[in-house]
């Protein structure tokens, strides 16, 4: 891709891997709720217990995770994370009850975890700041590719067999393993010396002081409380519809409408999502926010009318994608601006907890689908759309100029 040629080689071989995971991730996550429904024969509130469950754990590791990233060698992390990644989709098909699908689940969104927060914090260790937003949107948009990649990928081997999409899954994650292993002790070191940090603070922090700087920083907790409802909205949305069209329709259908909307949500990101982030900018962060979740709410009233309609469907993920395209930068520029140098690890990590918010989504969902009209569903996340702009705005509300003490407090 033309984009990359203008990164140090190990951003090239970070996002090329992120295109990698994600394929795989895309190959299975997306109909796992239909996978367990037709082939381990649960019922919605035990499948929203083993997605909602194992996203929760890997979601808590990954605030650790970002404390590891500040502390240990980032290249030792990504083959660690991935390898565990790459062994967990072998194991998944073989895992017999709900605890194990849990435990392994688990594996593979804290390995995931900890491969993106690395990602991002060697985005900000190897580029100035004035490129870190376009690796950001780059990384976002291969992400997006991967979605698109992945699902009709899934569909096409599910007819053969339904636990081919898994063993692909880790082959994929363990090749790229070994290319990494072999490319990154290569690439040297980054070339920035940020004047920021203290290096005896960066050494001496340990992982309490570290989380006593986060809990102090509110502009921190509103965003992440924010990012926390807005992921419930967006992070699963694929896997809530899914398990939504299974209650509401059939499998048959929810593989067709699932197969066809994530593709269109991936195209809408693919082509309109570097136009929209270039135009981003701090001042101009509380606006962009507004609109993102505007679209939200007319994408989640298109799903609640498009019935058994695959184009209404199609235009309504069209219009949900465009909320998606302008909140998630948004959200990353954000934790850039604010993050000390030295804790950027440490930040990411405390940003990765808003999603648990997608973590809650499949548990929420299925306890609505169970005992509420299906329906419901959308209006509940229609709620949650309001209030995360609410603390959004709070937090916009607080000191908003970035952090910069040496000391590890923001200001």
């Amino acid at each position: 891709m033309q984009l990359l040629k203008e990164f140090p080689a190990v951003i090239r071989a970070l996002l090329t891997t992120s295109l990698v995971l994600t394929i795989g991730r895309g190959l299975t996550l997306p109909f796992f709720a239909i996978y367990l429904a037709q082939h381990r024969h649960l019922a919605p509130d035990r499948i929203g217990m083993v997605l909602g469950a194992s996203l929760t754990l890997g979601i808590v590791f990954s605030l650790y995770g970002g404390y590891l990233v500040d502390r240990f060698n980032k290249n030792g992390l990504i083959v660690f994370s991935m390898t565990v990644f790459a062994l967990a989709f072998f194991l998944l098909p073989l895992s017999a009850g709900v605890m194990s699908m849990i435990v392994i689940m688990a594996m593979i969104n804290s390995a995931y975890a900890l491969f993106s927060i690395t990602l991002k914090a060697s985005i900000a260790e190897w580029l100035p700041v004035e490129r870190r937003i376009k690796a950001f949107s780059l990384n976002y948009t291969l992400v997006n590719v991967g979605w698109a990649v992945g699902p009709p990928l899934s569909v096409a081997l599910a007819r053969t067999s339904s636990v081919l999409p898994f063993y692909l899954s880790g082959l994929l994650a363990a090749a790229a393993t070994l290319v990494l292993a072999w490319l990154l002790p290569r690439c040297g070191h980054p070339p920035l010396d940020d004047p920021r940090i203290n290096p005896a603070v960066a050494e001496k922090i340990n992982f309490r002081q570290t989380l006593r700087v986060l809990r102090r920083d509110k502009r921190l907790i509103y965003f992440t409380l924010g990012g926390a409802l807005g992921c419930l909205v967006e992070g699963q949305f694929a896997s809530c519809i899914s398990q939504y069209l299974m209650v509401a329709f059939d499998a048959q259908f929810a593989y067709r409408v699932v197969g066809i909307i994530l593709p269109v949500n991936a195209a809408i990101v693919i082509t309109l999502q570097y136009a929209v982030s270039r135009n981003i900018r701090r001042e101009t962060l509380m606006p962009w926010l507004i609109a993102g979740s505007l679209f939200f709410l007319i994408g989640l009233t298109g799903f609640v009318l498009a019935g058994s309609s695959v184009p209404a469907w199609m235009i309504a993920v069209a219009l949900f994608s465009l909320g998606e395209i302008i909140i998630t930068p948004v959200e990353y520029l954000f934790i850039d601006f604010i993050a000390p140098a030295h804790l950027k690890g440490s930040y990411y990590g405390m940003q990765n907890l808003s999603t648990l918010g997608g973590a809650a989504n499949p548990v929420l969902t299925g306890m609505i689908l169970a005992y509420t009209p299906a329906v419901t569903l959308f209006y509940v996340l229609m709620a949650a759309t309001l209030v995360s702009l609410w603390l959004f705005h709070a937090g916009f509300r607080q000191n908003f100029p970035a952090a910069t003490a040496t000391a590890g407090e923001p200001r």
